[in-house]
């Protein structure tokens, strides 16, 4: 399967994933999320926790949230969510794939960043499994199900950022090497 979207990153395939999954995460975090925060009291949502939360974090933003806040956590923010994970890891590795193609470099290390987007879509995809198991399972959670899920979400956050800035990096090799390339012309 990756052979198969690593032979099809080109720039009008990047520019539809990245309109699609950006404009998924635009309404979310314009619609989605803040309809739910009515509900938190001010209280971060489990998604919005990049180094993950404890038990009483949890609990607390659960019987914040009150019947209404999980019921919108369930049915509107995780079915827009059901569609964003797959979004970003085929967006942001066909982006790697194509400016590695573009820039001629097909190193390994560069392919392992190129892969990130992926496993960062499997652990928000479990880490959405994990919330929706806590909403519905409300009020009896047990301790491991928040511990599970909020280990989800911070090697979620952790892979996110580590592929932003490995692309960074990536970027900023392509420039050096256009510019020296340049000088020695």
């Amino acid at each position: 399967m990756i052979n198969f979207f690593k032979s099809r990153s080109n720039g009008k395939t990047v520019l539809l994933l990245f309109i699609a999954a950006n404009g998924i995460y635009i309404t979310m975090l314009a619609y989605s999320i803040p309809k739910v925060m009515a509900f938190s009291g001010g209280l971060p949502l489990f998604d919005m926790s990049p180094m993950g939360y404890s038990y009483s974090d949890a609990m607390a933003l659960l019987d914040q949230l009150g019947e209404q806040g999980r019921h919108l956590y369930l049915t509107l923010q995780l079915v827009l969510d059901l569609f964003y994970p797959a979004l970003f890891g085929l967006c942001y590795f066909c982006l790697t794939q194509w400016v590695m193609t573009v820039g001629k470099v097909n190193h390994q290390f560069w392919q392992s960043i190129a892969r990130l987007p992926l496993f960062v879509c499997l652990f928000d995809y479990s880490e959405n499994i994990g919330i929706g198991m806590m909403l519905t399972q409300y009020p009896s959670i047990s301790e491991s199900l928040i511990s599970v899920t909020s280990f989800f979400t911070l090697v979620k956050s952790l892979l996110t950022m580590t592929y932003f800035l490995g692309l960074i990096a990536l970027l900023i090799f392509l420039a050096y090497k256009v510019i020296t390339k340049k000088m020695a012309s």
